[in-house]
């Protein structure tokens, strides 16, 4: 049980290289160094519209798989995709259908996206127009598979949908109404922010699952890199080791997700660690994936004894 005949695996390329793309020319120069590595075959991206083309054209020679994350951008307003406001509900609509411009131009096959900030008072409301906004965007989207990623209600980033349940039934909405380019995902660095454990988190996103992104956390409120924050494998105060990373992946083959078949896709989304390189922090990042990788795939062997 070899690891890339069960797992298409990614990396994040925004946030291991964090301090880097500021700049549009080293955010391309590092993206194009995470499209050249072998040991990849999806890159988790999101590329300003003024290198897009120059970014489409490594990517195509590449070959590789692109996962495009879509959210709030420096220099633009945050976006309410679900905001009572109808102002900001339609001028966040047209952020995120400029952006599909640019996922396109990338070849995007799935798009990653988040419901906005919670409402405490009226999440009903706000649900439904969340709702109002997947129909639109599925179909703008097509053929590309729409994500809508769970965060938290009220630990760290405070989104809309701080459930894998919530996402869940999203994702069952908008299939139901014809779009059945809608899912959801697993973010290992939400999952404890949104008071589950990553058992709750497969069980609630089900058969709507399509992407894991393997990472770490700190809930430590007293720590300087608490919350959303994605810290490497091995950080000061994080909550995640090599054995919960073996966890997240015994539990996608005892659900069928990682399979020879499927190889459903898993992206490592850490930030580098203190006093290493990203090529470093990659470096390690690979080696703890593929150590956990042998511990689940021996725990399932064993059971299917």
């Amino acid at each position: 049980m070899k690891l890339r005949e069960y797992v298409r695996l990614g990396i994040n390329h925004h946030l291991l290289y964090a301090n880097c793309i500021g700049s549009p020319a080293e955010h391309l120069a590092t993206m194009k160094k995470l499209l050249a590595d072998p040991r990849l075959e999806i890159v988790d991206l999101w590329t300003p519209a003024e290198i897009v083309s120059e970014a489409a054209a490594a990517i195509r020679d590449s070959g590789k798989t692109i996962y495009y994350n879509i959210g709030d951008r420096k220099g633009l307003p945050k976006l309410g995709t679900a905001s009572m406001d109808a102002g900001i509900r339609a001028r966040s609509l047209k952020q995120y259908l400029d952006e599909l411009g640019c996922a396109k131009a990338c070849g995007a096959a799935k798009i990653i996206t988040n419901s906005g900030p919670n409402d405490p008072v009226n999440r009903d409301a706000c649900k439904a127009y969340l709702r109002d906004f997947y129909l639109i965007f599925c179909r703008e989207a097509a053929p590309a598979m729409v994500i809508i990623e769970p965060t938290d209600w009220d630990m760290s980033k405070c989104k809309l949908i701080g459930s894998s349940a919530e996402a869940a039934e999203v994702c069952r909405q908008v299939r139901l109404a014809g779009y059945s380019n809608m899912g959801s995902m697993i973010d290992m660095c939400h999952v404890p922010l949104m008071h589950e454990d990553l058992k709750q988190a497969v069980s609630g996103t089900g058969k709507y699952l399509e992407h894991i992104h393997l990472g770490n956390c700190i809930v430590d409120k007293s720590l300087p890199e608490f919350g959303d924050r994605h810290p490497g494998i091995g950080a000061a105060g994080g909550i995640y080791g090599i054995k919960d990373l073996a966890e997240m992946f015994y539990l996608g083959l005892k659900t069928g997700y990682f399979t020879r078949e499927n190889r459903g896709s898993a992206s490592i989304e850490m930030r580098v660690l203190p006093g290493k390189s990203p090529e470093e922090c990659l470096n390690i990042y690979y080696d703890a994936v593929c150590q956990a990788w042998e511990l689940a795939a021996d725990r399932y062997r064993k059971e299917r004894k």
